[in-house]
Formats: structure tokens, C-alpha cells, sequence
């Protein structure tokens, strides 16, 4: 071997193993710190676009399902409601039956009549209460549309606009004075009872649409939940990291960027090999 004071070729020997393990070290510790084999374009750029394309996609479906999600409390809420009103419109149609009787005192009469216009305003305040979001398809005539899909397609929840009947309803039992007595009783409970009538087919009609309307939501909701999750393991497939493969490595890097350190210092040491030529 031929050695020399103006060129150490082991130290240059060791210096580039030296480098060239501080820089699979670096990708390597960049692999086990972010958790990510593709962290930029650095890394793959064809690997690192695709998968930025992967993920605007999932972005843009994590904005439809929360359009969805909005579209869910709309329907649910106004189902809810509609139920509840279901339930006291049977209690309205007993109050009705109840002042049918000819046999019934004024003082009587005027309970029931009392207790029905409690039942019918509270009709009237539970629809105007069904709103979510500032959207209540139970007082309005215009459907409400929300995204449900990246393409902007729509799904509706159909507007039911009961409140008309209910407030026409309110009115027949406020306006036609049922707790009087005699001929006037029974006008008055026929133009309540079509208006009872009225409310009563527009609220089994709502929980037919509201039911398979918010069923409709349901069933795009999981697609685009099913969609997200698909995505999000293709995309895991494509820059996760193998970090049991990765640490293992790192470790064995780090043994070995020791060893080079070692190696540079043997190699530097040399050229005082020569002094002892001059002893």
C-alpha cells in the first residue's frame, strides 16, 4: 500500500461511506418521523402527485358528507316533528269527537274546547320549531337541496308546507266558536273537521316523503362514507411508511454511521505511520 501525506485515499474511502450513510440515515429517520415513505416531491414526484390528487379527492368528499349531514338533521328533524304531530292529532280527533255530543253542558263544551286549542297550538308550535340549520321543509313550499356528490349532483328533502293546513286549522277551531251550543255546533264542527281532515292527510303524506327522504340520505351518507375510507386505504397503500421495516433500519444505520466515524478516525490516523520512517 502506498501511503502518502498529501493524499489519503482510506480516509476518502471512508468519508464517502461516511456520506452516503447520512443520507439513507436522513431518509430513513424522515421515514420514521412522519410516518410517511412519500413525504414530498422529493421523495416520488409521480408517487407524491397521485397521491395529492387522492387527497383533494377525499377533501371534496368530506365536504359532501357534510352536506350530507346537513341534509340528515333537515330530514330528521322535520320526521321528528311530523311524528310528534301525528301523535297529537289523535288527541284532536277525540277532543272532536268528544264536542260532537249534543249532551254535553256549556261548562263542559268549553273544557274540551279549551283543550283543543292548547292540542292545536301546540301542532302549530311544533312545526314552526322544526327547523335545522335555518331550514324547515315543514314550513316551506321550496325543497331543500344539498350536494351528494363531487360532481354536484343533489339530493332533496321535499317540502311538506303543513303549517298551512295546521294555521287553517288553528283557525276553524278559533274562529267557528265550537263550544256554542244548538245548530251553530254542528256547522262549526264540520268546517273544523275538514280542516282537521286536511291536516291530517298532509301529515300522513310528510312521514311517507320525510321517511324515504331521510332513508335516501342514509343510503348516500354510507356510500360517501364507504367512498372517504376507500380512498384513504389506497392512499395509506401508496406513501405509508413500513415503520417495523424502517426502525429496524434506522437502528442498523445508526450502528453503522458509528462504525464510518470510527473509520474516518483509522484512516486519518494513517499517514503518522510515516513519522516512524524518521525515527
Amino acid at each position: 500500500m502506498v501511503l502518502s501525506i498529501n493524499t489519503n485515499a482510506g480516509a476518502l474511502v471512508a468519508q464517502a461511506s461516511f456520506r452516503k450513510i447520512n443520507s439513507e440515515l436522513d431518509a430513513v429517520s424522515k421515514r420514521v418521523n412522519t410516518g410517511l415513505r412519500v413525504a414530498d416531491a422529493k421523495d416520488d414526484a409521480s408517487t407524491f402527485a397521485v397521491a395529492q390528487g387522492i387527497r383533494g379527492e377525499i377533501k371534496a368528499q368530506e365536504a359532501v358528507s357534510s352536506s350530507l349531514g346537513g341534509a340528515k338533521g333537515v330530514a330528521e328533524t322535520a320526521l321528528t316533528a311530523t311524528e310528534s304531530v301525528s301523535t297529537l292529532l289523535g288527541d284532536v280527533r277525540s277532543k272532536l269527537v268528544q264536542l260532537g255530543d249534543d249532551t254535553l253542558t256549556t261548562t263542559q263544551r268549553t273544557a274540551f274546547q279549551e283543550d283543543l286549542q292548547a292540542l292545536t297550538s301546540q301542532i302549530v308550535t311544533t312545526i314552526n320549531g322544526a327547523g335545522f340549520n335555518g331550514t324547515n321543509v315543514l314550513s316551506s313550499t321550496t325543497n331543500a337541496s344539498f350536494l351528494s356528490d363531487t360532481n354536484g349532483g343533489t339530493i332533496s328533502i321535499r317540502a311538506q308546507n303543513i303549517d298551512s293546513q295546521a294555521s287553517a286549522f288553528d283557525t276553524a277551531i278559533g274562529a267557528n266558536g265550537v263550544s256554542v251550543t244548538g245548530a251553530t255546533v254542528v256547522a262549526a264542527l264540520q268546517t273544523a273537521t275538514g280542516a282537521f281532515t286536511a291536516l291530517e292527510n298532509a301529515v300522513n303524506s310528510a312521514l311517507g316523503q320525510l321517511g324515504a327522504d331521510n332513508r335516501g340520505v342514509e343510503l348516500q351518507q354510507n356510500f360517501i362514507s364507504g367512498s372517504i375510507d376507500a380512498l384513504t386505504n389506497g392512499l395509506g397503500a401508496l406513501v405509508d411508511a413500513d415503520l417495523a421495516k424502517d426502525s429496524s433500519r434506522l437502528e442498523a444505520l445508526q450502528a453503522q454511521q458509528q462504525l464510518a466515524i470510527q473509520a474516518i478516525s483509522i484512516a486519518n490516523d494513517a499517514p503518522n505511520a510515516l513519522l516512524s520512517l524518521f525515527r
